[in-house]
């Protein structure tokens, strides 16, 4: 009885060894399918991430501050590069909802598809000036001498200073949120470093 015990005992723990080796690799294949994620991502890599960024879209919450009110509007916005299209629709408020920016790298075009209203601008080239867009912090950003990098408690921030003459944006900062994996908000400063 002695001998077929321990053969027991030894299939045994063959058998419970090989079923811990079956779990450990089924959690390192699916640990190993995730490791794309932002939040293993160093600052720097997060920053070549964003940097390298050819389309996106995204539903944004706008806050524009001026010396005597705020207002909000929320926005969807859409950008590709390789097409150099760059799309802005205003959801809210109510009032200009349906309002669409469109600009193809020549031309802006401007319409309301609420009031069957549409101008067009030819040839137009102030579209760099678009601020609020990723793609225009993005060429900020690469263009600039005077940057920063930094992380905090999960929060990657990029940080451009502008060499422009508007009082009103002189700063852009990024912030980018690892653990949700996603940029949060960008902040755009003005001489007196008030957020506008």
């Amino acid at each position: 009885m002695g001998l077929k015990f321990k053969k027991t005992i030894i299939i045994f723990i063959i058998v419970l060894i090989l079923i811990l080796g079956v779990i450990l690799i089924k959690n390192n294949y699916k640990n190993s399918k995730n490791g794309n994620n932002i939040s293993n991502k160093s600052a720097d890599e997060i920053e070549n991430l964003i940097l390298n960024i050819g389309s996106y879209e995204a539903k944004a919450n706008i806050t524009i501050k001026s010396n005597k009110n705020q207002n909000t509007y929320v926005v969807k916005q859409k950008y590709n590069k390789e097409g150099n299209l760059y799309r802005q629709e205003i959801l809210e408020p109510s009032g200009i909802a349906g309002t669409l920016i469109q600009y193809d790298g020549k031309d802006l075009t401007i319409k309301n598809t609420n009031l069957n209203v549409k101008k067009i601008y030819e040839n137009y080239s102030y579209i760099e000036s678009n601020i609020l867009s990723l793609a225009s912090f993005i060429d900020d950003y690469k263009q600039s001498e005077s940057k920063e990098i930094k992380e905090e408690n999960g929060i990657v921030t990029l940080q451009v200073k502008l060499s422009s003459n508007n009082k009103y944006t002189m700063e852009k900062t990024l912030y980018i949120n690892k653990n949700e994996n996603k940029i949060e908000k960008m902040e755009i400063k003005d001489t007196t470093q008030n957020v506008r």
